[in-house]
């Protein structure tokens, strides 16, 4: 989840999310690092004017306060 909530409009931030986890991959980035760009950019379409943009200075400013944290595994 984003750090805070963001209103606007949610079309294409799924795509974004997938964007962002697929760049992350190519970059050869470390999973919480793919997850916190997902996050950011899926996060940063939504105030964007229009579907299929995203809102920059909002991705930059998300990207640095969206934290991963591992969560242990269950054991049987």
């Amino acid at each position: 989840m984003p750090p805070r909530r963001l209103a606007g409009n949610p079309t294409g931030a799924g795509d974004s999310a997938v964007a962002g986890l697929l760049s992350g991959l190519v970059e050869g980035l470390d999973w919480p690092d793919r997850l916190a760009r997902a996050i950011a950019l899926s996060a940063a379409t939504v105030p964007a004017p229009a579907a299929g943009e995203f809102d920059r200075a909002a991705y930059e400013e998300l990207l640095g306060r969206v934290e991963v944290t591992a969560v242990p595994r269950a054991t049987s």
